[in-house]
């Protein structure tokens, strides 16, 4: 999925995705039918890769905090389970098809979190929000099985302390493209380039990785951070699957709450125009990740110090001051 503008959080929207956890090896046996409606934690599924479950069984237990069940389904030692295994659906909703290889296809309500890059198969877990050690007891460790929310950048000890723990993904802010492509053991031209990504995420370790900013060490912003708070704790879909000629975006999909999806069953896509009123944040440059609000757009282009021309609008920050920004760098969140 593609996100126009940039756009990258997506607070309510009617949502089909395909539920295929494994790669490019993979097979499936579907559990459910057609018509049949399902729960995040249900299991939808029988996945054998019998590679897959020795190095599985090999890894190590790690006891979870009393937020996250020590059982969950789907999962053994903090990975999807193989050789037979049942995978859990990870969104709420209704199966609508099933494929010719044996995955299903389930729509619902969600929120999304689209990312700017990333990596990985697709997981499904339930959401932890990471604190620092010493800030919370009980939280001075990773989970496993969960998919890690980290507010901030990440770099490479992290992303491999992540692995070694057992959780199935990570959603952070960003990285840089160093520490980024010495975790993965790969470059990161020939990711976005991939033309057959399953073939391409065999070759990956495995840990989904989310970033919500990209390469770099921007934040991120406060309004996603508040939105995966209020999820925290419920079971999500993360893909990490990142290419650009083949059009393939990371998302984190978290299915709305049952009574909440109910109310939204006709929910109209957010207006992603870029006008005058609108709340947007700026994408690249120097004012990377500055938030504000378009209070004008040009007829004409602009000329830049930079250079380039293009057109743009001038933005009030959220410390009152204005910037004149080219539109291709302005996402709009609000």
């Amino acid at each position: 999925m593609s996100y126009p503008l940039g756009w990258s959080l997506t607070t309510r929207i009617g949502v089909r995705r395909e539920r295929w956890p494994g790669g490019y090896e993979a097979r499936c046996r579907p559990t459910v039918r057609v018509g049949e409606y399902v729960e995040p934690e249900q299991p939808v599924m029988s996945l054998e890769r019998p590679e897959a479950s020795l190095a599985l069984a090999k890894m190590p237990q790690l006891s979870l905090p009393t937020s996250v069940p020590n059982r969950l389904p789907g999962v053994i030692n903090g990975r999807e389970r193989s050789q037979g295994s049942q995978i859990i659906a990870g969104l709420r909703g209704r199966i609508i098809a099933v494929t010719a290889r044996g995955s299903v296809v389930i729509e619902g309500q969600a929120a999304i979190v689209g990312g700017t890059i990333g990596a990985g198969r697709q997981v499904a877990g339930p959401l932890t929000i990471w604190q620092a050690p010493g800030l919370a007891q009980g939280q001075d460790y990773i989970p496993p099985g969960a998919i890690l929310v980290v507010p901030g950048p990440l770099n490479k000890a992290m992303l491999q302390r992540a692995a070694n723990s057992g959780i199935v993904g990570i959603v952070a802010s960003s990285v840089s493209s160093h520490d980024f492509e010495s975790f993965l053991h790969t470059n990161l031209l020939d990711l976005l380039n991939s033309v057959n990504v399953e073939l391409f995420l065999s070759h990956l370790p495995p840990l989904t990785v989310l970033l919500t900013e990209g390469l770099g060490t921007s934040g991120m912003p406060v309004r996603t951070i508040d939105l995966l708070n209020k999820y925290q704790g419920q079971t999500a879909l993360l893909t990490g699957a990142t290419s650009i000629r083949a059009g393939r975006y990371p998302e984190l999909v978290i299915s709305l709450p049952a009574d909440e999806a109910r109310k939204n069953e006709t929910a109209p896509l957010p207006d992603m125009a870029l006008k005058p009123g609108a709340l947007v944040r700026v994408c690249s440059g120097s004012y990377e990740g500055a938030i504000g609000e378009i209070n004008y757009l040009f007829s004409h282009q602009q000329v830049f110090p930079s250079g380039i021309r293009a057109s743009a609008a001038r933005i009030r920050l959220e410390d009152g001051s204005l910037l004149v920004v080219p539109l291709p760098v302005l996402e709009r969140i609000g």
